[in-house]
């Protein structure tokens, strides 16, 4: 047997065995339904931060007693924390697990497809891993919308807070409101955040907490704040109305400078994917044209150095564009 046949046979027996878990993995997340809350917090858990770890801990042991079986095993195994953090910010509803599994199937499907209709193997290949890579460029699509989100929701969420505490409610109280009151991700995140102080960590913790699940840096203003006045006093109402107007002013000056660079970055954009789509085309339309690229090693050089100036050009490109606020 060649070898693209043993790829062939290989790429399917993945692809298979890939279908099968996640069919299985679906299933199983279905059964898992009724205990929705209990998994949403082991997910949160091990994504959590590196605050109150402890009682985490504790009251992770806890819950795996009740989940199934194969729930038990998954929150059991060694957990890419950033992956699950990830999946969190993105508002995807899949363990790490679904997720690779997802990943490997695209990937597989991609070489079974390409074995057919491409005309080299290598193309194939690369058919797969683009396929693969591409549920992971989703999830950071999805991140950065939800965090552009969450930063449009945080000023109504702090004026939601000040009325709160104006009214007499205590602040755990009025963080329990945005949670109830407000969308996701924000409402997600503060419900996240009362789940933890309500499993025993303080305040504190659960807001470093938070701070580290969303890289938001509007966000760690609000928990600086909330720590400082715990520990100093003052009027907490007011420094919400304050940083909610700061937060208002750099969101606007942000899409003013947004609006500004547009065509900038589309310019970037259009440098980076024109050479490597003319590429792709005039490697399907003529292959032998192209291959002293990689053949010759004059080829080489060029290829080499194209790429080494494209990134510096990417490079200044984002930092004219990019203006810090």
């Amino acid at each position: 047997m060649d070898l693209e046949f043993i790829l062939i046979l290989g790429t399917v027996f993945i692809f298979t065995a890939s279908l099968v878990g996640l069919i299985y993995l679906i299933w199983t997340e279905s059964k898992f339904a009724e205990k929705r809350t209990v998994k949403k917090r082991l997910l949160h858990i091990s994504a959590g931060g590196s605050h109150g770890k402890e009682v985490l801990s504790k009251y992770k042991e806890k819950a795996l007693k009740e989940a199934g079986f194969f729930q038990k095993m998954l929150f059991s195994l060694p957990r890419v924390k950033e992956l699950d953090r990830l999946l969190i910010n993105a508002g995807v509803p899949l363990n790490t697990s679904a997720f690779v599994l997802i990943c490997f199937t695209l990937g597989a499907s991609g070489m079974i497809l390409g074995s057919f209709l491409l005309p080299q193997i290598t193309l194939a290949i690369a058919l797969g891993v683009i396929l693969f890579i591409l549920p992971f460029l989703f999830l950071r699509i999805m991140e950065s919308r939800n965090m552009a989100r969450f930063e449009e929701q945080l000023p109504e969420a702090l004026d939601l807070l000040a009325r709160a505490v104006r009214s007499g409610h205590a602040l755990s109280s009025g963080m329990e409101m945005v949670s109830e009151e407000m969308g996701p991700p924000i409402g997600r995140e503060f419900e996240t955040t009362i789940d933890e102080m309500n499993m025993g960590l303080s305040l504190k913790e659960a807001l470093d907490n938070m701070t580290e699940r969303v890289p938001s840096q509007d966000l760690r203003f609000f928990a600086v704040s909330v720590i400082i006045q715990k520990e100093t006093g003052g009027n907490i109402a007011e420094i919400f109305d304050n940083l909610s107007r700061l937060i208002r002013e750099r969101l606007q000056f942000r899409r003013q400078v947004k609006a500004l660079t547009a065509e900038g970055r589309l310019s970037g954009l259009v440098l980076v994917v024109l050479p490597f789509l003319v590429f792709f085309i005039i490697y399907i339309t003529n292959t032998e044209y192209v291959r002293l690229l990689w053949t010759d090693p004059v080829g080489i050089y060029m290829s080499v150095g194209a790429m080494i100036m494209m990134v510096i050009g990417m490079f200044f490109i984002k930092r004219i564009v990019s203006i810090e606020i």
